[in-house]
Formats: structure tokens, sequence, C-alpha cells
């Protein structure tokens, strides 16, 4: 009798942790895939408050001119000035990617970046 009655509490006991497994699973993968940090691109002024806590965080001088402010879910999290294209960053956060895509937006608004053109032996073949 006592045999049954263990076996009947260890069943039940195994379908509670699968239970638990299954509900743990379903919330992680949920929650991973809903997580999408919104990075927002914004044209400021260096005095900005966001741009001086950027460069007494990131121990750098203060940015001059206009600056990029790349803001990670309303965070600022990197600064690049417009007039000579330093970066400001906080340390703290994983910015790498972040700072390239503020380069790639300078680039646009700057109109810096020539059309590639071919080489001038391909050109002469081709006319």
């Amino acid at each position: 009798m006592t045999t049954a009655i263990n076996a009947l509490v260890a069943a039940e006991h195994v379908a509670d942790l699968r239970r638990a497994a299954d509900r743990s699973r379903a919330t992680r993968s949920s929650s991973a895939a809903a997580y999408v940090p919104a990075i927002e691109l914004r044209l400021v002024d260096a005095e900005a408050q966001a741009v001086r806590r950027l460069a007494a965080l990131d121990d750098a001088p203060k940015l001059t001119g206009q600056v990029l402010l790349a803001l990670i879910n309303d965070d600022a999290v990197a600064g690049l000035s417009l007039q000579d294209r330093r970066v400001v960053a906080n340390p703290f956060v994983p910015t790498r990617d972040v700072v390239a895509l503020l380069r790639l937006r300078a680039e646009h608004l700057s109109g810096a970046r020539a059309r590639r053109r071919l080489p001038r032996r391909l050109r002469a073949r081709l006319a």
C-alpha cells in the first residue's frame, strides 16, 4: 500500500516538474522574442545634457557643433560630432554596433561618400 502511494506521489511530482519546465520555456522564448531594443538617432546640440553626460562618462573632451546622438530605449549611449567625427560613448554599455550605425548615418548626412567609379581600363572597354 505504501509503495503504491509513493509511486503516485512521485508521478505527481514528476508531472509538476514537467509543467514548471514547460512554463519556464514558454516564458523565456516569448520574452526573448519580444525584447528588441529600440535604437533612435537624433541630431542635438553639443551642449545638450545627454552629450555632456556621455563625455563625462567616457572621460573625453566635450563634443563640438551638431551631435548625432544614439539612444537605446530612450537612454543616450553614444554621440558623434558631425564637425570633427569624434565619438563619446557610455563605457558600461556595448556600443560598437551603435557607433558603426552613427558613422554610417553621419556619412549619409554629410553626403561625403562618393559613388564608386569603374577603373579607367574597364570604362574604356565598355565605351
